[in-house]
């Protein structure tokens, strides 16, 4: 009961940090734009996209594998269940013509790759990749 209990924590704090992460980085990307102004040298628009993109894409890897971390049982699966509120996605994007209206469906797909790949790098460990023998 304990350990279930304490998965259950787990995974709602994990849900909940994602998606306060998620919704910061809603909100900061924007003004990140706006503070540099136009027109943008090419290395600060690079530096831009860069911070925006690491803004959304590191949260559910990162939330992921503290989650499983935490929980040091069924890594993936922990990290896989930490990123549930991308379910939430239909609600959040943004609707665009050129899009069709499943387009929700990536982002959703996406978040929660992420996060069992983050519990599933987690539960694998460090694992040296070459053997070194005994001399």
């Amino acid at each position: 009961m304990k350990t279930a209990l304490r998965l259950a924590f787990i995974v709602v704090g994990g849900n909940s940090a994602g998606y306060a992460a998620f919704r910061w980085a809603a909100w900061a990307a924007p003004r990140w734009w706006a503070a540099a102004g136009h027109p943008l040298p090419f290395g600060l628009m690079l530096a831009l996209m860069a911070a925006t993109a690491i803004a959304f894409a590191a949260p559910p890897v990162l939330i992921g594998a503290l989650a499983a971390r935490l929980a040091a049982a069924h890594e993936p699966f922990v990290g896989l269940a930490a990123a549930l509120w991308s379910i939430s996605a239909r609600q959040w994007w943004p609707r665009v013509p050129l899009l069709p209206a499943e387009s929700w469906i990536v982002p959703m797909t996406l978040i929660l790759l992420s996060g069992l790949v983050g519990g599933w790098l987690v539960g694998r460990g460090w694992q040296p990749s070459v053997k070194v023998p005994p001399p």
